[in-house]
Parts: C-alpha cells; sequence; structure tokens
C-alpha cells in the first residue's frame, strides 16, 4: 500500500524535473564581453586602445565602438550598431546586419546609416567591418605584422586597373612551403575618391608549375593591412593568373554577393618583375 501511495509522488518529481530541464533549454544565450583593440578605417589602424562591446541576446546582437574619432579635432563619439543577426559559431559568433541605423550618444543618426555590418568572435579574437557613408569603419584585438615577400618571393610593378580605375601597384608573389602561394596588392584603391590605401593578401593560392607558374582558385577571402582574420565582406569569387619569364598576370572577380559598391568588381594586373 506504502508502494502505490508513492508512486504519484514519483511521477509528479519527474514531471517537475522534466518542465525544469525544458525551461533551462529554451532560456536565451545572453553574452555581454569588452574588447580593447584598433580602430579601422577602409582597413588602416587610426588609432589605439579602443573599446568595443558585444552584446548578444539570443540570435541578436549590438555592438558599440566607444570613443571614435578619425581625426584630432574630431568629438569623440559612441557608435552603436542594433539589431544584428547572430549566428552561434563554434565557440564564437558570426554577426552581420545590412541597412543598420546607428545609435551615437543613444540618439538614432540617419546621415550614417550603414548599408553592411559584418564581424566574428572566435575565441578571444573580435573583427568588426562597417560600411558607412565616409568609409569602412573596422575594429579588431587580433592585427600582426602583414605576409612581407620573404625567401622564395618576386615583386612585379605595373597598372592594377579596377573597373575604370587604374594605379600603379606593386604585387608580391610568395611560394609557401606547402606548395601554394600568398599574394599580397600593395596599395590598392576601388576608386579615385577612396581616402585610403589597402594591402590585400590572398593566401593560400594553388599553383602549377616551378619557374613560369599558373595560379587559380575560387571564393578567397583576402586579409586586410595587418588583420590575421580573413575579411568575407571582400571575398573574390575567381583568382587566376601566371607567372611567365618577369612578367605576372592577375585577374580576381569579387563576389557578386557583396556590397553594391564593390560587387563583381574585377582587378586586372600586368607587370614586370622589380630587382632591388
Amino acid at each position: 500500500m506504502k508502494k502505490l501511495l508513492f508512486l504519484p509522488l514519483l511521477v509528479m518529481v519527474a514531471m517537475l524535473a522534466s518542465c525544469s530541464s525544458d525551461d533551462d533549454n529554451n532560456m536565451p544565450e545572453i553574452d555581454s564581453r569588452i574588447f580593447t583593440g584598433k580602430l579601422l578605417l577602409n582597413g588602416s589602424p587610426v588609432a589605439d586602445g579602443t573599446r568595443c562591446e558585444l552584446n548578444v541576446i539570443d540570435e541578436s546582437a549590438s555592438i558599440t565602438l566607444y570613443g571614435v574619432r578619425f581625426a584630432p579635432t574630431m568629438p569623440a563619439m559612441d557608435i552603436t550598431m542594433p539589431m544584428l543577426a547572430c549566428r552561434k559559431s563554434g565557440d564564437g559568433y558570426v554577426i552581420n546586419g545590412k541597412n543598420v541605423l546607428p545609435l551615437v550618444g543613444g540618439e538614432p543618426m540617419d546621415e550614417f546609416l550603414i548599408s553592411a555590418v559584418e564581424a566574428s568572435l572566435v575565441g578571444d579574437n573580435f573583427v568588426v567591418s562597417a560600411v558607412t557613408p565616409m568609409g569602412t569603419i573596422g575594429f579588431s584585438n587580433a592585427l600582426v605584422t602583414p605576409v612581407k615577400p620573404v625567401g622564395d618571393a618576386r615583386s612585379f610593378k605595373g597598372e592594377l586597373l579596377v573597373g575604370d580605375f587604374a594605379k600603379e601597384v606593386t604585387i608580391d608573389v610568395k611560394k609557401n612551403v606547402s606548395g601554394t602561394l600568398d599574394i599580397v596588392i600593395n596599395d590598392a584603391k576601388f576608386a579615385a575618391n577612396m581616402p585610403l590605401t589597402l594591402d590585400i593578401t590572398l593566401k593560400d593560392i594553388p599553383f602549377e608549375g616551378d619557374g613560369d607558374v599558373t595560379f587559380a582558385a575560387e571564393n578567397v577571402a583576402p586579409y586586410l593591412n595587418t588583420e590575421t582574420d580573413p575579411a568575407p565582406a571582400y571575398t573574390f569569387a575567381t583568382v587566376e593568373g601566371n607567372v611567365s619569364g618577369d612578367k605576372l598576370s592577375l585577374n580576381a572577380r569579387m563576389s557578386e554577393e557583396l556590397a553594391p559598391y564593390i560587387a563583381g568588381k574585377e582587378f586586372v594586373f600586368v607587370g614586370v618583375e622589380t630587382i632591388e
């Protein structure tokens, strides 16, 4: 009889435990972190010691850059990018948004509408890229020295054509022990009115040949300036070319899925080796 009386109590305890477990599983993920690193403008560092805050609630995130200024006379601003899509990735997050209305000092700023935001947290490394009317604002706490040509490396000087815009640049081509190439486009610009230049590094490009080589790759996310993480917002759909004698030919086309101002842009370069 005692066993019969005790059975309903066990059932009730099991039901309560089950409900408690379901409630825990349904709780939204909440995360808040503050990072200190470099403030970037068009991929180039413009300030050290910048604080950047990430707040995550389930599948939504906000990013705040504190004390932002791009010139000594510019007043410092706290810029918040709210209501960004957030997806869990390993122990970090992948974050993005389009047509984001930022908050400056808590007030919406229509004139600073951000057309695209891309951010990622991998381990303790947090990288942000936001396309604004004044250029691409970025943040990174994971910057290292950019790739430089060493060892089995060659440099080529020539004209880089991006659409209708042409600029003389130097491209470094370095062979890796892994049997791939690193290609560095130094001081690149996409247009005449682009305020700063970028060093664009295309890493681990497969190639064939020894002295004269041909190379080709698809969906290559470049490394910009000194950043240690690739920039998916500038992905090249195709990269191909060859080194023949003392000449380098390169053709690289950006993905059609990028922001409108760079989607499908084609980089065409022909240059001659420089001897130092």
